[in-house]
C-alpha cells in the first residue's frame, strides 16, 4: 500500500476542540445535531490503539458512526493508519470517520481511493458508506498568524455577532458594507474557517460563510485570537477657530470611543476629556492635522482619539462603537474599575439580537 507521508495528528488537548468543530461543521453542512458520546466498547481495544486515538460515538442518519482522531505521531503513513483502522473496525459495528485538522491534496486522494471516511471541519467531508461525498472544495491550508485574527477577520466576525448579516452572504456582496475588497473578505472567510470558527462554502466562483456555533459560544472560543481594536491613542488640542465660529472644535463627526463610550454603557464615570474613535479611513485626517494640534497626554489635551485597526462603523453598523470591541479594548486594563466596566458591558450584551 502506497505511503502517503506523515499524517497530521492532534494532541489530546486539541482533540476535544476538533470534536467540537466537527459537531459544528456537520450542523452547518448537514443540518444535523450530533450528540457525541464516549465509546465504552473502546476499552476492549489493544492498549496501543487507546493511546494513539481519541474516540467519540454518534448516530448520523440512523447509522452508528465512530469519529476517530489520531493523537500521536506514531502513524507515519497511510499503510500504518489503515492497519490500525482495521483493528478498530473489528471492535465496532458501524462507520468509522477519521477526523483531521487539515489534509494535503495527496493524502485526500489516497483516503478517497481507499474509501476511508474522513472529515476536515470547515472544509471537507467524505463518507462513502452513506453514499455521501460532501467535499465543499479543496484548498491548501493557508498560513495565518496563530496569535490573533487579522483586523478584517475580526471586524467580520464581530459584525456577525452584532448584526447577523454576514452568514450566507457572498464575499462580493459584503465588500461594500465592510469597506474591504472582495478578495480581503474572502481571505477573512478563510482565516475564520482555519481558526475553527466557521466553514466556507463555494457556489461556482462565489464564497459564503457559515458559523459553527451559537454567538456566545463562538465569542468565547474566539477570545484567545481577538485583540483590542485600538492600535494607538492620540491627544489633541482644539484647532484654531475663526472668529464667529460657533462649533466646539471637537471631531464630533467621529463616534465616541474609549472610556467615554465605556462610561455611557456602564457605571464608570465619564473621563475629564472626551475620547473618540477613528478607523483607517481617517488616517489622512491625522496626517494633515485636521483634528487639531497633537500633544502629549501630560500637555493638557482637549480630547483624545483612538486609532482603530478597523472602522468602528463596520462592526456596529452605525455611528457608534460596538460593545464587544469596547470589551476587548479594556478587558485587561490595569485599573480594576475600568476592567470591571468592560465585564459589565459584556454581561449585558444581547446575544440573541439579530
Amino acid at each position: 500500500m502506497l505511503a502517503c507521508g506523515i499524517m497530521l495528528y492532534s494532541d489530546a488537548k486539541h482533540s476535544q476542540e476538533l470534536f467540537d468543530a466537527t459537531r459544528g461543521y456537520l450542523r452547518a453542512t448537514l443540518h444535523v445535531s450530533l450528540n457525541l458520546q464516549s465509546w465504552n466498547e473502546g476499552q476492549g481495544l489493544p492498549l496501543f490503539l487507546a493511546r494513539e486515538f481519541k474516540f467519540r460515538l454518534a448516530s448520523l442518519f440512523g447509522r452508528n458512526v465512530l469519529f476517530v482522531i489520531p493523537i500521536t505521531n506514531s502513524i507515519q503513513n497511510t499503510a500504518g493508519l489503515m492497519k490500525r483502522l482495521r483493528v478498530i473496525q473489528q471492535h465496532f459495528d458501524g462507520i468509522i470517520v477519521l477526523v483531521l485538522d487539515c489534509l494535503s491534496a495527496y493524502q485526500r486522494g489516497r483516503l478517497i481511493q481507499l474509501a476511508v471516511s474522513f472529515a476536515v471541519p470547515g472544509n471537507q467531508l467524505f463518507i462513502p458508506q452513506l453514499t455521501m461525498d460532501l467535499r465543499e472544495h479543496f484548498r491548501f491550508k493557508r498560513d495565518f498568524p496563530n496569535e490573533s485574527l487579522a483586523p478584517a477577520s475580526q471586524a467580520l466576525f464581530l459584525r456577525h455577532l452584532n448584526l447577523r448579516d454576514v452568514e450566507n452572504a457572498y464575499a462580493s456582496d459584503l465588500a461594500g458594507n465592510l469597506r474591504y475588497s472582495a478578495m480581503s473578505v474572502g481571505r477573512a472567510f478563510e482565516e475564520l474557517a482555519a481558526s475553527g470558527l466557521a466553514c466556507v462554502k463555494v457556489q461556482g466562483r462565489r464564497k459564503h460563510i457559515q458559523f459553527s456555533q451559537a454567538p456566545r459560544d463562538l465569542f468565547e472560543k474566539a477570545l484567545p485570537k481577538l485583540t483590542s481594536p485600538v492600535k494607538a491613542k492620540h491627544w489633541f488640542r482644539r484647532p484654531f477657530l475663526p472668529k464667529g465660529f460657533h462649533g466646539s472644535g471637537l471631531p464630533e463627526h467621529l463616534p465616541k470611543g474609549g472610556e467615554s463610550a465605556l462610561s455611557e454603557r456602564s457605571f464608570l464615570s465619564a473621563p475629564s476629556i472626551c475620547h473618540f474613535a477613528a478607523g483607517p479611513q481617517d488616517r489622512k485626517s491625522f496626517q494633515v492635522g485636521e483634528f487639531g494640534i497633537k500633544v502629549d497626554q501630560d500637555e493638557d489635551p482637549d480630547f483624545a482619539v483612538d486609532a482603530w485597526r478597523y472602522d468602528p462603523g463596520i462592526v456596529s453598523g452605525g455611528r457608534n462603537v460596538d460593545a464587544l470591541s469596547l470589551h476587548l479594548q479594556f478587558r485587561n486594563h490595569p485599573d480594576e474599575r475600568v476592567e470591571s466596566a468592560a465585564e459589565q458591558i459584556l454581561e449585558s450584551f444581547n446575544w440573541q439580537s439579530a
